[in-house]
């Protein structure tokens, strides 16, 4: 599973299984995943792969977590939308039913929007990253990113 763009609708995300290319909005995502009696609201279930039925969950970075090993790279690249992600689900209210707020207090979700500079600095040309070599695939739902510019 591999988050490739944010939009402020929208998320697309590539099938681990199948590869392929899904648009997911925004207000179908809630934060926390049930595990017994308790949520985790580190994890983000995404709904079924439309073609292979695969599901898959986005998993934020803990806490303390030391900085990404390879900064730039697709991976650490990744941990930012996914924290991106989260925090936006967050602010917008999308949340299992056991972490929302009671009497409209503080919410005990933490979150790690995305800086203006880590924006700036990492993904200059919008909250998108590209496809790492050799996973490319042909899938009509892929992003304007995966199709050749005319310009």
């Amino acid at each position: 599973m591999a988050i490739h763009e944010i939009t402020a609708e929208d998320v697309l995300q590539r099938c681990a299984r199948c590869g392929s290319g899904n648009r997911l909005s925004l207000d179908t995502l809630e934060v926390g995943v049930a595990r017994r009696e308790d949520v985790d609201d580190g994890l983000v279930q995404l709904p079924p792969c439309p073609a292979c039925r695969s599901t898959e969950f986005l998993i934020r970075a803990p806490e303390g977590e030391p900085e990404h090993p390879a900064p730039g790279s697709f991976g650490h690249l990744h941990r930012l939308l996914v924290g991106h992600v989260h925090a936006e689900l967050v602010k917008r209210g999308r949340l299992h039913t056991v972490l929302k707020p009671k009497g409209g207090g503080a919410g005990k979700v933490v979150v790690r929007p995305l800086s203006q500079e880590a924006r700036e600095r990492w993904f200059p040309q919008g909250l998108r990253i590209e496809v790492p070599p050799g996973e490319r695939r042909a899938h009509p739902e892929a992003s304007s990113q995966d199709t050749p510019s005319t310009s």
